[in-house]
């Protein structure tokens, strides 16, 4: 798991603007914004699409499917199959005076047939399944106390009251305060067995007001009963300034994606940005797989090899 941090010279906490507004990517935003991802027509493109969902403006939100492996549960077990999901969300606020303050990232999955309680995969494991601290900040905080019934007194009255009185004390304290991201997993849409959908929440340094990572990479395990194919889909939901409420997000309709579909049958394309590393990887033993391998966390991207923010 690589987690790295990086403030330039000239970013500043945000102040300006701070009435905060939640969008959900697959209801709303401007025409400009995004577009409807939909699934390659074509007969046997349409599985295992690594374009998930994307959103430009001021605010740009994009999700990839850099990896999926389809192997075995155990080299044991030949009742179960696993598939590794490897997801990158991208948050890129393009104007100084922007921020996210919160993202809301939720993966559902389902069966062949999505109302067959039977039929889909249940995740079995999830990058930063816990909740994490990624950046701890410190600042000095002064803190200054002072005689009680000192409103309407004269300079001179005050220089007086001084002279007599210890009424004035500064002390000094560390305060901690944290970027965070926090992971589970539920059940979603069924009364019983095993959890069907990843969560992960990202919350901004609340004292600082320094926004959300931008980019998150995070793995799923599935557990699957057969071989027949599933199905997800992936929706983030943020929370940002007001300005970028108005320019972005006002008044438009935005139909949701299709569907992500999988088919463990068939073969999947090279991806572009393959975060597996294939002597890490036993195919027939995927439940084994240590997912800190493909988790990531990047604050801020420099281009000077001294400074990595990958």
């Amino acid at each position: 798991m690589d987690i790295y941090a990086g403030i330039t010279d000239n970013q500043q906490p945000f102040s300006e603007g701070d009435a905060a507004f939640e969008i959900e990517l697959d209801v709303q935003g401007d025409q400009e914004s995004g577009f409807h991802t939909k699934n390659d027509p074509r007969p046997g493109q349409q599985w295992h699409r690594d374009d998930i969902t994307q959103k430009k403006g001021a605010i740009g939100v994009k999700c990839n499917m850099t990896d999926v492996i389809h192997g075995g549960f155990s080299e044991t077990s030949d009742d179960y199959y696993m598939t590794l999901v490897v997801l990158l969300f991208r948050f890129d606020v393009r104007k100084n005076t922007r921020r996210i303050s919160r993202a809301d990232i939720t993966v559902n999955f389902f069966g062949h047939n999505e109302n067959d309680p039977y039929s889909r995969p249940e995740v079995y494991d999830i990058s930063f399944n816990d909740a994490f601290c990624l950046v701890e900040k410190k600042h000095s905080e002064s803190i200054t106390r002072g005689a009680s019934g000192t409103a309407g007194l004269t300079a001179a009255q005050m220089a007086e009251l001084s002279a007599s009185l210890n009424w004035e004390k500064t002390t000094t304290r560390e305060v901690n305060s944290y970027t965070t991201i926090v992971g589970n997993t539920y059940r979603r849409g069924f009364g019983f067995g095993g959890n069907n959908q990843a969560n992960w929440i990202l919350k901004e340094n609340d004292e600082h007001q320094t926004g959300i990572p931008v980019a998150l990479r995070a793995g799923i395990l599935l557990k699957r009963s057969d071989e027949m194919p599933f199905k997800c889909d992936v929706r983030i939901n943020i929370k940002a300034d007001i300005r970028s409420q108005i320019e972005d997000f006002f008044g438009f309709f935005r139909p949701k994606d299709d569907l992500v579909l999988f088919n463990p049958k068939e073969r999947i394309s090279q991806r572009k940005l393959g975060a597996v590393d294939s002597h890490q990887l036993d195919k027939k033993n995927l439940s084994k797989f240590n997912l800190e391998a493909v988790s990531d966390v990047t604050f801020l991207r420099f281009r000077d090899e001294a400074l990595k923010g990958v």
